[in-house]
């Protein structure tokens, strides 16, 4: 089933999981053979300190003119992702800053929390 997350920044009723490999970490056991079941969330506040992801974050905040693209404010910018991606060679998630510009929006603190407790960031494992 194909889903559309283009013309939304959120879906619901998908399960958000948080494991991520850096680049140089080596690729594990296929988990084709076994469910996968990430770990929490934890290390995914530690890459949002990477120069890479900086520098990413900026492209997009600049893109998106400064502004959420929810409610045009301008205070307290984050960059959400729309999608996460499970790469199951790695057994990880792709790094923030490796995703495609299309997968990130501009969101002020208030819209970005307000939809994370809403929905689910959809997950595509490939």
């Amino acid at each position: 089933m194909q889903i559309n997350h283009y013309s939304s920044p959120w879906i619901a009723n998908q399960k958000q999981v948080g494991r991520y490999r850096r680049d140089d970490e080596p690729a594990g056991a296929d988990p084709v053979a076994q469910p996968i079941d990430p770990p929490a969330h934890g290390s995914y506040g530690n890459l949002l300190f990477d120069p890479r992801w900086k520098a990413k974050r900026n492209e997009i905040i600049s893109r998106d003119k400064g502004c959420c693209v929810i409610c045009k404010g301008t205070d307290e910018i984050q960059v959400h992702h729309r999608q996460y991606q499970y790469v199951k060679a790695m057994k990880g998630f792709k790094v923030p800053w490796d995703y495609p510009d299309y997968l990130m929006i501009t969101l002020c603190k208030s819209c970005h929390q307000r939809g994370h407790s809403k929905f689910k960031v959809p997950v595509l494992i490939i």
